[in-house]
């Protein structure tokens, strides 16, 4: 197979995400017990397997790699990396532990798999190296949280074309540029995709090709689609970044809002967005009310064209959070004093503390924020500690300047 007979013999003969293997290369240099284990995250075919073999040889390091799609449960883990664990093997070498394709242990069957894996992190005193395609599962999240993430993207089409084209050179094989092109396209970024149907369609026609580098099922992580769909440079480029997103329109609002409260967009922007967001919504709730459901088809392109219209390239970065972590800070610092006061402004205007919240303390505090001496008196009034009242003034000192 010329993807294992041109495999990259060392880590400068590979092709994109030069950064990231530049870490990983430091991260195993520079390892000592208790640093935490490494997580290369990235789609298929961009190099992560191949970087972790060809580091470790370098560096001196023997490599004891599973692969935890095929292997799930904790005892057959414990089986194969048991007698691993020490500091160094048999004859007195380094050891890597390889998990690769972590996320592939994650159905009801693993039986304690990725438990294991996570105790294999707090316990091991030799290097572990992970890798993983996709990023949704709430458990990578948790293996995310526990590593150093090395990141990877799909190789760009320039430095596909060229790999794939010197191996056609050296294998003495011609292909049409068109051909070439069409194979570098549909590949989408994966290396080893690229490589093996340019293998396969050696005198086949360009409509063959087609039809064959067509049908290929492409699996995209949230994370990958919405980058993509924030960073588009056409509309049609946002558009097909939302479309390779497998999840339900209302899902696709959802993440697109997250991300886009999540950014620090000027308020203008924040509203343009936000209006758009709400039309493609009032779209959804219209299908779901009619049943008309063959409007589904247009939901991706209109959604696309219009955030695209609306928002510059490269302002926004995908984020799942519900709101912005600034918002979460206040909530948590400020909650407390803004509840208690409620209640007891609640008392004073025979009213709900919701209603005070809502309508009755913006107002108050831009009144009063015109003389602090005055807010003071009338805060300690209502028996707020020093902590409480520093919440009121900041809150004053918000609302008067969002007020102008």
């Amino acid at each position: 197979m010329w993807v294992e007979k041109y495999r990259p013999k060392s880590v400068e003969e590979m092709v994109g995400n030069e950064e990231s293997r530049v870490e990983f290369f430091n991260w195993l240099k520079n390892w000592k017990k208790g640093s935490k284990p490494a997580l290369l995250l990235g789609p298929p075919g961009t190099g992560k397997t191949t970087l972790v073999h060809l580091v470790a040889n370098k560096l001196g390091y023997n490599t004891i790699e599973l692969n935890a799609s095929d292997v799930r449960t904790k005892e057959k883990m414990m089986q194969i990396l048991g007698p691993s664990l020490g500091s160094k093997g048999l004859f007195g070498e380094n050891l890597l532990i390889f998990l690769d394709e972590v996320d592939g242990m994650y159905d009801r069957q693993d039986r304690g798999g990725i438990e294991f894996v996570e105790e294999l992190i707090e316990k091991s005193i030799v290097p572990i190296a992970m890798a993983a395609n996709l990023e949704d599962d709430k458990k990578i999240i948790k293996l995310i949280k526990k590593s150093k993430l090395f990141r990877f993207t799909r190789i760009p089409p320039r430095l596909v074309e060229i790999y794939v084209d010197n191996i056609l050179k050296k294998e003495n094989i011609r292909l049409s540029k068109e051909t070439i092109r069409l194979i570098v396209r549909e590949s989408k970024g994966d290396m080893r995709a690229a490589i093996n149907t340019a293998q396969s369609l050696s005198g086949l026609s360009i409509e063959e090709i087609s039809n064959i580098v067509s049908s290929r099922d492409l699996n995209y992580s949230l994370r990958e689609c919405f980058e993509s769909f924030f960073n588009a440079k056409s509309q049609e480029e946002a558009y097909e970044a939302l479309r390779n997103c497998n999840i339900m329109p209302r899902d696709k609002i959802r993440l697109v809002f997250a991300s886009i409260m999540n950014s620090n967009l000027s308020d203008d922007l924040l509203i343009k967005a936000l209006e758009k967001i709400g039309e493609a919504d009032e779209i959804v709730k219209m299908m779901e009310k009619t049943q008309e459901w063959r409007l589904l088809r247009y939901f991706d392109r209109i959604l696309a064209y219009s955030i695209f219209n609306t928002i510059p390239k490269g302002i926004v970065s995908y984020s799942e959070e519900d709101m912005p972590w600034d918002l979460k800070i206040r909530m948590w610092n400020e909650s407390r004093a803004l509840r208690d006061f409620s209640k007891r402004l609640s008392n004073f205007f025979h009213t709900s503390s919701k209603e005070v919240l809502s309508i009755y303390l913006p107002y108050l505090l831009l009144i009063l924020s015109k003389d602090k001496d005055s807010m003071k008196r009338f805060f300690r009034a209502f028996g707020l500690d020093d902590s409480a009242l520093k919440v009121m003034m900041k809150e004053a000192e918000r609302i008067s300047i969002k007020m102008g």
